[in-house]
């Protein structure tokens, strides 16, 4: 199940790193074929950076898209790039930052694992 979908963005420059999954502070998917998570901003902003805490075990595989449509959950949205995997299972939260090659207007922000069965 999705696991509060509210902590997605805390808003928090300094949100701790290092939890486990099961720490109960950060949102997750569902265990699923190609997982997705769409941030709303309320907004459109010009985006040349993402930066996100993601755990090392689910980090594989990521796409983050951004732009303004909600068509196919967000995901026909430019992709700015994958945040990368240093190969590690261990299950800690670290910062991923992902750069755009160029700056994008967008009022959402996907993040979708290529994965058959995993969670994001």
């Amino acid at each position: 199940s999705l696991r509060l979908p509210s902590l997605a963005i805390d808003g928090s420059p300094t949100t701790v790193t290092g939890q486990s999954l099961n720490s109960g502070r950060c949102a997750s998917t569902s265990k699923s074929t190609n997982p997705w998570l769409r941030i709303d901003l309320k907004a459109a902003y010009l985006v040349s950076r993402v930066r996100a805490i993601i755990y090392n075990a689910s980090g594989q595989n990521v796409n983050v898209h951004v732009g303004n449509s909600v068509m196919n959950n967000g995901l026909y949205n430019h992709k700015c790039g994958s945040p990368p995997y240093d190969g590690s299972t261990n299950r800690k939260a670290i910062w991923r930052d992902v750069s755009c090659s160029c700056p994008v207007w967008g009022k959402y922000i996907v993040f979708q694992r290529i994965v058959t069965n995993g969670f994001l």
